[in-house]
């Protein structure tokens, strides 16, 4: 029987975040349409910026189902470690896409992981809204065990309609704001049909 139950309403609902992120992946196959690539805009400018500042090595939070670290890998040749806190995600993901790295793990870990000198870069994949409540501890993780490398984060904001996280940024130059680090560069797109607006940001893990 077909599932009624909305994906977002696992996720945010309401105004609240609601956060169970393991049911939804196994009530639907495929949320943000994350087949046809959604926020393109976004995802493409952080490719550029991967290019340009000659990042070689990235650690993906947010992978879902591993469509952007394909596309990441057909543009740069950088296998990801693509890490999702959704152990459903992460299992469809590796069987879908073999030759990339999967594993399941959560971002409020990130002094977990290993070989951090090798690691350029922590690439955010459309999870900012998903991990506020505890984006200040992450920040301090960031600065404590990857100082001095890259930050990249993809997100949308929204035309007017936000009801979560109001209390802490609702465009891209209050969250570039809000963020202690030194920002390098930001993009933003969206067309007259949209409800949202892409943004990635990058930024060095430096204090500002």
């Amino acid at each position: 029987m077909e599932n009624k139950r909305s994906y977002h309403d696992y996720v945010i609902k309401d105004g609240k975040f609601i956060g169970k992120f393991e049911e939804m992946y196994k009530a639907h196959d495929d949320p943000w349409m994350q087949s046809q690539q959604p926020n393109r805009y976004s995802r493409q400018m952080a490719i550029m910026n991967i290019k340009r500042y000659g990042i070689k090595s990235i650690v993906e939070y947010g992978c879902g189902l591993g469509y952007y670290a394909n596309w990441i890998y057909k543009e740069t040749g950088i296998v990801c470690k693509s890490i999702d806190i959704s152990e459903t995600a992460v299992r469809r993901a590796q069987r879908k896409f073999p030759l990339l790295d999967f594993n399941v793990g959560d971002i409020k870990d990130l002094g977990r992981l290993g070989n951090k000198q090798n690691i350029d870069c922590i690439l955010l994949a459309d999870i900012t809204w998903m991990i506020l409540q505890d984006l200040d501890h992450i920040n301090e993780q960031l600065l404590e065990y990857f100082r001095g490398k890259y930050l990249i984060n993809n997100f949308v904001t929204y035309k007017g309609t936000q009801k979560y996280g109001l209390d802490f940024f609702t465009t891209t130059k209050e969250y570039i704001d809000y963020m202690p680090f030194k920002l390098i560069g930001y993009g933003e797109a969206t067309t007259i049909d949209d409800h949202n607006i892409d943004s990635t940001t990058i930024f060095k893990i430096e204090e500002k």
